[in-house]
């Protein structure tokens, strides 16, 4: 029976994420560097850099979808629209301030990101998906620069 060798940090690893990053801190601050967590480490920070995308990604798809049903269904514009196209750019602005990476990566993921909303909008609209433009007519600084009017009736 062959045993695989486990690292020593990834019972903790495994145990307590938190509790595990702080030791690997710590190593990297002593500069202790055989006391690092090696593989976890390198999976640990490609799957931070996944979920970052995955997270613009998913604000992207959310903020487009909603400028496409403000843009073809103006009349149906609501506050709660409005509230969600406000969140979505506050929160899309903040990921591309702190991590300016996924910023320069920013009009290609929303390119994916428009595919995605292009299905919902067609669902929650009733319209057929050929009635959407087949590329995203706004660059992300465009649609984080939209300010959506006031829906009629709540002035």
């Amino acid at each position: 029976m062959s045993e695989t060798k486990q690292s020593p940090g990834r019972a903790l690893y495994e145990r307590d994420e938190h509790e595990w990053i702080a030791a690997q801190i710590s190593a990297l601050e002593s500069g202790q560097f055989n006391r690092l967590d090696r593989g976890n480490l390198i999976e640990f920070l490609s799957e931070i850099t996944t979920r970052d995308r995955r997270e613009l990604r998913s604000r992207l798809t959310v903020l487009l979808l909603h400028l496409l049903k403000a843009r073809f269904q103006p009349e149906r514009l609501s506050a709660s629209w409005m509230s969600t196209i406000l969140v979505q750019q506050n929160e899309i602005r903040s990921l591309i301030e702190e991590i300016p990476s996924l910023g320069r990566r920013a009009d290609t993921i929303a390119v994916q990101a428009y595919r995605d909303a292009i299905r919902l909008a067609a669902r929650e609209t009733g319209l057929p998906t050929s009635r959407f433009d087949p590329t995203t007519p706004w660059t992300v600084m465009e649609a984080l620069a939209f300010d959506p009017p006031e829906p009629a009736g709540e002035r």
